[in-house]
């Protein structure tokens, strides 16, 4: 008797929700010094010192963003800036979607590098899964 319990309780189970990803630890400055030295070998159109703190800034930004193949062809520019040691996110505009995606990974990232003092205080990301 108890086994027919047990059999008939295993069919009256809920569907299984798909896994949720679980959040990675933030980068460190090692992995982000190592992505790039990687991304920057040549850089182009900017100096090597940008394009550091800009390959930082990505990796860091798409380490976090989890699902990305979700979101392929859909676009949206981010403005950040800033503030009391780490970003914040200014503005969105574009896919709906991706923009409040992209607000929590970008709102909730830990060890982003500040940028370099040449750097303008806002900054407009634009994102594009691929």
């Amino acid at each position: 008797m108890v086994l027919l319990a047990a059999l008939l309780a295993g069919c009256q189970t809920a569907p299984k929700e798909p896994p949720v990803p679980k959040k990675l630890p933030a980068p460190t400055a090692e992995e982000m010094q190592n992505a790039a030295e990687k991304q920057c070998s040549k850089p182009q159109g900017v100096s090597r010192d940008d394009c550091q703190y800009l390959a930082k800034l990505q990796y860091g930004i798409q380490r976090n963003f989890y699902n990305a193949a979700q979101y392929k062809g859909r676009e949206c520019a981010v403005t950040i800036a800033w503030q009391n040691g780490r970003y914040s996110v200014l503005g969105t505009a574009g896919d709906e979607v991706l923009c409040l995606k992209t607000w929590s990974v970008v709102s909730s990232a830990e060890n982003l590098p500040p940028p370099p003092k040449q750097m303008p205080s806002k900054l407009v990301i634009d994102f594009r899964p691929q």
